[in-house]
Order: C-alpha cells, then sequence, then structure tokens
C-alpha cells in the first residue's frame, strides 16, 4: 500500500515519538529476554521449576540477573505502553477497529509486564533469600500468572495488529508476518499453559518474536 494511503498515517511528530518509543522500549525488552535466559528457567519463567523448592533455590542463586532482568524490563514497558498508545489512536482515527484493538492490546500487555518485570527483578529474589517458602510460593505463582495473561494479551494484540489495514508501522509484509506469527504463538503458548497444558517452554519465544516485531515497527516508522 503505497503511504499516501496509509490508513494510520499520523502527524510527523507523533510518528517520530512512536518510533523512539517502539524502538527503545523493544531493545529493552530484548535485553531483559537476554537476562531472563541467564537467569535460566527454573527461576524466570512460568512452569520453568518443577516444584516450589526447585524454584527458590534457582532463584536465589540467579537473583543477579533477576535484578537486570527487572532493571530493563520496566523502563522497555513503559516506553512500549506509550508508543503503542500513540499507535492504536492513529488506527482509532483512522476507522481501523482491529487496528486500535491490536495495538490497545499490546499497550495493556506491557503495562502488565511492567507488574511481572517487578516481580522477577525485586521481589522474587528477595523473598527467596529470606528463606520463607509461603512468601515464595505467593510471589512467584502471582509472577507465573501474571507472565501468562500478559503474553496471552501480547499474542492477541500482535495477532490483531497484523491482520489489520497495514499502517506504516507493519507495511512492509515480512515485518507483518512476523507480528502475526509471534500472535499465533503467542495465544496458542499461553492458552496451554492457562489450561494446564505444555505450553510453557514457547512462552519466552513469543515474546521475543513479539519484541523483534515491535523493533522492527519502531525502525519502519523512524523511515523518512
Amino acid at each position: 500500500m503505497p503511504l499516501h494511503q496509509d490508513p494510520t498515517r499520523f502527524p510527523d511528530g507523533e510518528r517520530r515519538a512512536a518510533a523512539w518509543l517502539l524502538g527503545l522500549g523493544a531493545a529493552g525488552v530484548l535485553a531483559t529476554c537476554v537476562s531472563y535466559v541467564l537467569a535460566g528457567a527454573p527461576a524466570a519463567l512460568p512452569g520453568g521449576a518443577p516444584d516450589f523448592d526447585t524454584g527458590r533455590d534457582a532463584t536465589a542463586a540467579a537473583a543477579g540477573w533477576m535484578r537486570a532482568a527487572g532493571s530493563f524490563g520496566m523502563p522497555g514497558d513503559v516506553l512500549l505502553v506509550a508508543g503503542c498508545v500513540l499507535l492504536a489512536g492513529a488506527a482509532r482515527r483512522a476507522g481501523t477497529a482491529a487496528g486500535a484493538v491490536g495495538w490497545g492490546l499490546l499497550a495493556l500487555s506491557c503495562a502488565l509486564f511492567i507488574l511481572v518485570d517487578a516481580l522477577v527483578g525485586f521481589v522474587l529474589p528477595p523473598v527467596a533469600a529470606s528463606g520463607d517458602s509461603a512468601a515464595y510460593v505467593v510471589a512467584r505463582s502471582s509472577f507465573d500468572v501474571l507472565f501468562n495473561i500478559g503474553g496471552w494479551t501480547l499474542g492477541l494484540g500482535a495477532l490483531l495488529a497484523a491482520l489489520a489495514p497495514p499502517g506504516r508501522a507493519l507495511a512492509w509484509r515480512p515485518l507483518r508476518g512476523l507480528m502475526g506469527l509471534a500472535g499465533v504463538l503467542g495465544l496458542a503458548v499461553n492458552t496451554s499453559f492457562l489450561l494446564g497444558g505444555p505450553g510453557a517452554p514457547l512462552i519466552g519465544p513469543a515474546v521475543v518474536l513479539t519484541a523483534l516485531a515491535l523493533l522492527g515497527a519502531g525502525l519502519a516508522l523512524g523511515r523518512r
């Protein structure tokens, strides 16, 4: 679609702001994902530990990487919320309901992940170090369910954004395909985990794919 027909085109000031917000936010989330991987699944991913005692020991051992994940993740999530809100507003003004809802859900998901990254970086490690098993069970259960519903919301938002009439952020077909793939994967694995199925190992990769798509969207918006 030619840019002059772009249904979600918006003023240059907003476009540049959205480009920076998505680009920097997605970069922060990708750094967070690396920290999660280095912390290890038993410490830092939903369903990653076979039991709470194993998870508590792993969390205590990986406290440094978990703090790094929270430190990168929370600012990145905030920036993505703002960037996705701008794109949701542009889509709403253009009358593209799927785009408005999709980018709005992406913003909501990033807001949920602020809580997730706060828990992983600044709540779980000290609770694990305290040796209080009951407190760890509460904190870890909260982390798992917030990550799960955040990932599910991220998947639905990514899928709707990819299916909407392509604006400038997702005008490149391969990028739109990546966003759609991330959405389908995120919905599938998080629904599986929510229903007690085996989706946990792919929840992290779904977040990585979405972050890469958002980084690409930011770069696309930054082009003149």
